[in-house]
């Protein structure tokens, strides 16, 4: 694995990482439900990525959830900080959130807890975002 070839190319992938929780209502429901909004921020790229549960009229449409490049208009509960290689070996299932955290690969703030419990929900995503790498000839990607 190489990493991101760049900034746009993460926003990119991440875009579809969540349009893909979004399309698995195993994933975005539970997520959604948890209502424990996330902020990542992704050290070496200087990015900030805020996630949370879709409003009541989207989840009727399918979308459960919504998220914005930047500064958010919620509040996180929980926000991580940690390198992009970090976050993409995260949602392919290859790292592991409580050695990342134990290890600082992965810094947080927040209720730990709430962590440990969401981070298995995203279980489902690892194989669909693994194959869509594949698909999508982001091969240097895979972990």
């Amino acid at each position: 694995m190489k990493g991101f070839r760049d900034e746009a190319e993460f926003r990119r992938v991440f875009e579809r990482v969540f349009e893909l929780m979004n399309e698995t209502p195993a994933v975005g429901r539970k997520l959604r439900d948890a209502h424990a909004p996330h902020r990542f921020l992704i050290t070496d790229l200087g990015i900030e990525f805020n996630v949370t549960g879709a409003p009541d009229a989207e989840e009727a449409k399918g979308r459960f959830l919504r998220w914005t490049w930047g500064p958010a208009d919620w509040e996180p509960v929980i926000t991580m900080r940690m390198a992009s290689d970090v976050a993409n070996r995260f949602f392919q299932g290859k790292e592991s959130v409580p050695l990342a955290l134990a290890l600082g690969r992965v810094k947080l703030s927040g209720p730990p807890l709430t962590l440990l419990q969401l981070a298995p929900v995203t279980n489902p995503i690892h194989p669909v975002y693994r194959a869509w790498l594949k698909k999508s000839g982001l091969d240097h990607l895979l972990a």
